[in-house]
């Protein structure tokens, strides 16, 4: 088996955000306790123009009861750089929509771009 050199994962990388067509902004949630003794939650928009892709999973979808309502849930891959920061308590905000993640694809080895795993309610 071989390994690539360190300047060939570089180029790979470089060649991987050339496909990356798109912005986004990941925010971070805050929770601080409100003015009664409870939680209010807070999104900051900690990465803005995060260059990403992000492509639907036509077969990943189904519905859900938020409170008295039914949702419609829909999955998505992101693609973004490999050392992007971004964990399951996180959020994206893509052309206005927001998405929540659920599942981070990052430990193959020679990694050249990130995939998160979201889900959007509609």
């Amino acid at each position: 088996m071989s390994t690539l050199s360190t300047l060939e994962i570089a180029q790979l990388r470089s060649d991987a955000s050339a496909y990356l067509p798109d912005t986004c902004t990941i925010q971070v949630k805050t929770n601080t306790i409100d003015a009664i003794g409870g939680w209010a939650t807070t999104w900051a928009n900690t990465y803005t123009s995060v260059a990403c892709r992000l492509a639907p999973m036509l077969a990943q979808r189904a519905e859900a009861m938020v409170g008295s309502e039914l949702a419609v849930v829909t999955n998505w891959v992101l693609t973004i750089a490999h050392n992007q920061a971004i964990d399951e308590t996180m959020r994206v905000v893509h052309d206005s929509e927001t998405y929540e993640v659920v599942q981070i694809e990052d430990t193959h080895s020679n990694r050249t771009a990130k995939r998160v795993y979201l889900r959007r309610m509609d």
